[in-house]
């Protein structure tokens, strides 16, 4: 499962950004809201991130699993996710401190223009204000929250500025990856859903003598669709199971055909096509301006990984003791490395071991 984990780290590294932006929102204030006593995880030129903090950005990203991916994760799993958190708190951390040497300024209308998209959220003001009291802080706590990640960001986006994408660039991207940029064939669908065989059938010769299959659908169809009539919507042809694709086929071009009786799985259905839609590929003028910003964000973001390593090499950054264990020993390496690295503690001469909780 580690290994698996390690694998896939970029996509973890993205899910832990994502889970770390609600926990700024609804959980930073606790943290310099609390006492001073908290457990130690980590500190980035002296600044603490607490085990609470840590523990509360954990727990914001595993609410995103569902309880089959949870019970699948053993305790190595768990540890390498959370000190992948502690490593994009610190990395926050790290450029929340370059932002304020840069003197990068936030302007009242600009936090209360993210308070409102906030507060949107919710149902109501009221609503909101118990929110931000379960988490434990007030409102200038969240405007705190807020102004520094608005730092952060203006930040990132001033290593941006310069950023040029060629007209050749974009367009070996667009040849190179059509697939993205291509609508496989749609189907409008209705269905109807029956468990033998002998019950679709007899509904099928109805259909046959003209009665109206959203009418039957609605009498006679066993899921969740047939009080829709058994409309499903448009229907990717990517996303239907190969019997069914293999019937629709050459009925494709003829609207409102009925399809014979179909065996999925342990059900039988029927199908009639309202309507199909054939592949549809975008044309470059039409993506050209999306693949520039995702080029352009690409390249952001490899800037901002740079700046990252640059702050970390001249930071004094230390890791609670049990974290760094943590670590060594669910690592598949780990009888072969070194029991402490740089990379994971900043100057290496400068480290430091912090308390365990």
């Amino acid at each position: 499962m580690l290994r698996s984990l390690r694998k896939h780290l970029d996509v973890i590294l993205i899910i832990v950004v994502i889970a770390f932006a609600v926990t700024i929102y609804y959980g930073y204030g606790s943290r310099r809201s609390g006492g001073g006593n908290q457990a130690v995880a980590a500190t980035v030129n002296g600044t603490a991130i607490t085990f609470y903090e840590l523990d509360q950005a954990f727990r914001n990203l595993i609410s995103q699993y569902d309880s089959k991916t949870l019970n699948q994760m053993d305790e190595n799993s768990i540890t390498f996710l959370r000190r992948l958190i502690l490593e994009n708190l610190i990395q926050n951390e790290l450029l929340y401190q370059e932002a304020k040497s840069r003197r990068i300024k936030v302007s009242s209308s600009e936090i209360e223009e993210q308070i409102e998209l906030i507060k949107a959220q919710f149902p109501s003001e009221e609503d909101f204000r118990r929110y931000l009291g379960y988490q434990g802080f007030n409102l200038a706590a969240l405007r705190e929250a807020i102004k520094r990640e608005l730092m952060i960001q203006k930040l990132e986006d001033s290593l941006a500025e310069e950023i040029t994408i060629p007209e050749e660039e974009i367009q070996k991207y667009y040849e190179e990856n059509k697939s993205l940029f291509t609508t496989p064939p749609q189907y409008h669908l209705r269905q109807m859903t029956f468990s033998s065989q002998e019950e679709a059938e007899a509904v099928l010769k109805r259909l046959y003598v003209g009665e109206d299959f959203a009418q039957l659908a609605k009498d006679n169809s066993q899921d969740s669709y047939a009080s829709q009539g058994g409309d499903l919507g448009w229907v990717s042809e990517t996303t239907l199971p190969p019997e069914v694709k293999e019937v629709l086929a050459p009925l494709k071009d003829k609207p409102l055909a009925i399809t014979p009786v179909i065996k999925v799985g342990e059900h039988y259905c029927i199908y009639q096509i309202i309507e199909f839609k054939p592949q549809e590929e975008k044309k470059y003028e039409e993506v050209k301006e999306n693949i520039e910003k995702l080029l352009k964000e690409e390249q952001k973001r490899v800037k901002v990984n740079h700046l990252v390593a640059e702050l970390r090499e001249k930071s004094k950054i230390t890791i609670a003791e049990s974290l760094q264990i943590a670590v060594e020993s669910s690592s598949p390496e780990a009888d072969t490395a070194p029991q402490s690295s740089p990379e994971a503690t900043g100057k290496e001469e400068n480290r430091e071991e912090i308390p365990t909780p």
